[in-house]
């Protein structure tokens, strides 16, 4: 009987102990809404407002990089933590191989030290790291330092960390509330037998994720979990608010080990783990933190990666638990452990070679970026040099030498609102061209109606004889008078002509050159107005009275001009750049008389072609030029202009890449290639609502498939620079305009309105408000306003006619 009691004892004991298990036991709904507890809780903790009641702090640490093998040279840590602290000697090799090798000493902190003055603790600490320097022979050489300190502090930058509170039997007097940083150079330099560079300063977890980082370059998490827990890991800056800037990535310091301080665990906790709470030293606090004591790892998010986890040496159950859960609960990522086997002592030395390696690189690229950057001063000179060009195009002994050709256009009014009827208008510039009907109502009712057709211009147009470009033209208009209802009418027409020519009337131009793969023949030289006459009277189906031909920077002026009255310059910042502006007749020596007004074609793309900018001109503009198709000219539209932004930007990544500032040295075969890298990657890269991601994968397409996220960041720069040097030149040329108009007009204060046009200024997010900026500033007494024209040239050579119409006669046509 004795023997079948202690038989069914026995045989009870395993439900008895399961009862007191069951609690511990967690279903996956409970650990997924655990999961979904901490996530909010991060949230928590980056948020600027909400961060101080948060439990999980989420700390920046300020360390922006992890190791991406190309770091090199000789580094010191010193890793705090404990009793014992270790000096570390570490030498990184890139020698084509990645290659560490270290040195290190333990050295005892005694409790006297612990519990005296922090003068005493950091005195020793300078001892020690004399006896290590000098053992290696190394005291006179300088060398850059990474600190460890392994207890709760406040970073505002990565060489500075502010001890909040001494942990882990510490209580050394007058350090909580201080830079250790500080103290321990405060230190040294008392010693002044030896001198460090302290780079930086980390926490154990920091150190632990930097460590496997330089192994493996996907490592990204770091996490503790040992005699206490705590997790790191790199998060995107944006969502970081603690922190100003929202470009590239920072490592988190969690300190995750609070998780649950504010109830948020309650109902998951047991007896045994109030019981252990209670017994402790800080009683509601880090509840989280307890657990087995096993070795540090570093989380590797890798997706779509089939190989096998390594498995954990000292206690391979928890391991494997654990690796089998983060499966469970994040299926989207394969996730690998890595152990650290060197500790937090070398990872601080990692960070302070990372911080050495991005130091150095960023000097190499703001040497060659700065280039690129231009003083107010001069900016200044840029202005002084545009005005002087404009003044040696305006008169005739100098015209032909100048460089800006200030070709009168024979426009001598703007919109007045007087004016009214039906127009007709051609807009030709490229393998399209528009024909428009334009209705313009005056009075109460004043307001511009528009109807419009895009035809296409065959090849065989384009390259035959100009008498079939004009006949092809005119079908057209006859297409589009049919199309409008209108089939016969007699309309005056204005003809939008965006090539060069040379005008002596409103009525006339007289083609110098065809551009844009136009090359009819017997149209070079000739009047494209009378050209266009002879084809219409060749079809014997309509007459049309031609009243003006102009350019779409003097159609941009007149339909903005219709809108602001005030408006009486014109600008094109788009594939190319120009600008016109309303000059007074007494300045312009080409044409007779001295009353009134015309607007002046600058033609400022060729500014510089005579040397002018050359101070400013960088080997990349240089490169650029000479792969163009017509080297030597159009200096200033190649520094400003759409159609080749994108050629500056590919070569300064190329000189980037060379040099090994950029994508680890290694060059894409497609970013050798001319023209690979659009003007449209320019604002796609610099919106502000494109992530880096979508940067990346930008690169990606552009064959820069190893490109990291702080590659992405450096790209994003040099996108930034050279538009926003472009933005200036533009900027300082326009302010050189409007000075002269405000001079021209003796006025101690000038409002003007400027009519803009141009895929660059419309598109591009920033260019805009740099070219703003930049008129303010130099043009201080120019309350300048921009208005962006919607409705194109078109409309402008239709109110340009009408303009005409209403002076001709007397606002009747």
């Amino acid at each position: 009987m004795h023997c079948i009691s202690i038989l069914l004892c026995f045989l009870s004991l395993p439900l008895k102990v399961d009862k007191f298990l069951y609690h511990l036991r967690l279903s996956d709904e409970n650990l997924i809404d655990v999961s979904e507890r901490f996530r909010r809780e991060m949230d928590k903790g980056l948020g600027r407002d909400s961060n101080p009641t948060a439990a999980v702090k989420m700390l920046p640490t300020f360390v922006r990089s992890t190791p991406d093998g190309t770091e090199k040279g000789d580094f010191l840590a010193l890793d705090l933590g404990g009793t014992n602290f270790r000096v570390l000697l570490v030498k990184v090799s890139d020698n084509g191989k990645q290659k560490v090798e270290m040195e290190n000493q333990i050295y005892a902190i005694s409790e006297e030290l612990m519990r005296g003055s922090g003068e005493e603790l950091f005195d020793h600490i300078a001892e020690c790291l004399a006896n290590f320097l000098e053992k290696l022979g190394i005291k006179n050489q300088k060398l850059p330092l990474g600190f460890t300190f392994s207890f709760p502090c406040q970073q505002t930058k990565l060489d500075e960390s502010i001890l909040v509170s001494w942990t882990k039997g510490f209580k050394s007097h007058g350090v909580e509330g201080r830079n250790v940083v500080s103290l321990l150079r405060k230190a040294i330099i008392k010693r002044g037998d030896f001198d460090i560079d302290i780079v930086s300063v980390i926490n154990d977890t920091v150190g632990t994720m930097m460590t496997c980082g330089y192994d493996d370059h996907h490592c990204e998490i770091g996490l503790i979990v040992g005699t206490g827990t705590n997790a790191c890991y790199m998060e995107e800056m944006r969502h970081l608010e603690l922190v100003e800037g929202d470009e590239g990535r920072m490592c988190v310091n969690m300190e995750w080990g609070a998780f649950g301080d504010d109830g948020a665990l309650d109902d998951l906790r047991t007896d045994f783990d109030q019981d252990i709470d209670a017994g402790s030293l800080n009683p509601g606090k880090q509840l989280s933190f307890y657990s087995e004591k096993i070795p540090c790892y570093c989380l590797r998010r890798v997706h779509n990666n089939k190989k096998r986890l390594p498995r954990c040496a000292s206690s391979p159950r928890f391991a494997r638990r654990l690796h089998k859960m983060v499966r469970r609960l994040v299926p989207d990522c394969d996730v690998r452990f890595l152990r650290s086997e060197d500790g937090s002592g070398k990872g601080a030395a990692m960070v302070t070679a990372v911080a050495f390696r991005l130091a150095i690189q960023h000097a190499g690229r703001q040497r060659i970026l700065d280039a690129l950057r231009l003083s107010q001063e001069q900016l200044l000179d840029v202005k002084r040099r545009m005005g002087e060009e404009m003044n040696r195009g305006l008169a005739k002994e100098s015209h032909d030498q100048a460089t800006v050709k200030m070709l009168p256009t024979f426009v001598r009014s703007m919109p007045d609102g007087t004016e009214s009827g039906e127009f007709l208008a051609l807009d030709l510039g490229g393998t399209n061209f528009r024909v428009l009907l334009v209705r313009v109502r005056r009075g109460k009712r004043r307001s511009v109606e528009m109807h419009n057709k895009i035809y296409a211009i065959p090849q065989e147009a384009m390259q035959g004889t100009g008498e079939e470009l004009f006949d092809h033209i005119v079908h057209c208009i006859a297409d589009f008078l049919e199309y409008m209802g209108m089939k016969g009418a007699s309309l005056p027409l204005g003809f939008t002509f965006s090539f060069p020519c040379h005008q002596s009337k409103l009525d006339q131009g007289i083609l110098l050159k065809w551009t844009k793969g136009f090359k009819a023949t017997g149209c070079e030289g000739e009047d494209v107005v009378t050209l266009l006459k002879d084809a219409i009277y060749r079809r014997e189906e309509f007459d049309l009275d031609v009243v003006a031909v102009v350019n779409d920077t003097v159609g941009t002026m007149m339909t903005c001009g219709y809108e602001d009255p005030l408006c009486e310059v014109g600008l094109i910042v788009g594939t190319g750049t120009n600008v016109c502006y309303m000059e007074e007749m007494q300045n312009m020596e080409l044409v007779d008389g001295s009353e009134g007004k015309m607007c002046v074609n600058m033609e400022w793309g060729a500014f510089g072609d005579h040397g002018e900018l050359d101070d400013f001109s960088t080997d990349f503009d240089k490169a650029v030029d000479e792969h163009s198709a017509n080297p030597g000219k159009q200096t200033y539209e190649k520094m400003i202009s759409g159609m080749y932004l994108g050629e500056i930007v590919r070569n300064v990544l190329l000189e980037f890449t060379t040099k090994g500032l950029l994508f680890r040295g290694k060059l894409s075969e497609r970013l050798k290639t001319r023209g690979i890298f659009e003007t449209k990657f320019l604002s796609q890269i610099e919106s502000d609502r494109l992530a880096l991601r979508q940067v990346r994968s930008i690169l990606q397409h552009l064959g820069l498939t190893s490109s990291t996220c702080d590659d992405s960041i450096l790209v994003k720069e040099v996108c930034s620079v050279v538009a926003c040097r472009a933005a200036q030149l533009c900027g300082a040329g326009l302010a050189a305009v409007v000075d002269k108009i405000r001079q021209n007009r003796n006025l101690p204060e000038l409002k003007i309105t400027v009519g803009v046009d141009g895929t660059l200024y419309k598109l591009h997010p920033h260019f805009s408000n740099f070219m703003h900026e930049t008129v303010r500033d130099l043009a201080p007494q120019c309350k300048v306003t921009f208005i962006q024209s919607e409705d194109g040239s078109g409309k402008g050579a239709a109110l340009i006619t009408a303009v005409a119409c209403r002076i001709r006669d007397a606002g009747q046509c």
